[in-house]
């Protein structure tokens, strides 16, 4: 098997299985959020000391591995991005380190927060929703 060069036609297909792996990622760690947030408005007053506790590790858990897949792969499109930039100069992708890290610290910081919420839920239960 030669070392033979890919072609800019091969790099935009990687660039956007890149992307569509992203955005999968991306939509998973949104879900698991979004499943963490809903337990803790309906049902996070009524939950143990214990069971918040697992929910909460079982959130960082899924969370951080789908923080930590999504910047992965973010990382390999910047990969694939330099490549089509060498190859194209004039070309403008909005795929930058500054983009990455931005969305980096969205993911990263949509954890504590989350969990801040399930505390406040706990510590005033007429903030979530009550049942009458």
């Amino acid at each position: 098997m030669g070392n033979q060069a890919m072609t800019e036609a091969d790099y935009y297909e990687l660039l956007f299985m890149t992307f569509d792996s992203m955005i999968g990622s991306f939509g998973l760690l949104l879900s698991i959020l979004f499943a963490f947030l809903a337990t803790a408005f309906f049902i996070g007053s009524r939950l143990t000391r214990f069971q918040s506790m697992v929910v909460s590790f079982l959130f960082i858990f899924g969370a951080t591995i789908m923080v930590a897949g999504t910047y992965g792969v973010m990382q390999r499109a910047l990969g694939f991005v330099e490549h089509l930039r060498k190859l194209d100069p004039d070309e403008f992708f909005m795929m930058s380190a500054t983009f990455a890290n931005a969305l980096l610290a969205l993911m990263v910081l949509s954890i504590p927060v989350s969990l801040y919420f399930l505390y406040q839920i706990r510590s005033n239960p007429q903030l979530g929703a009550t049942s009458q």
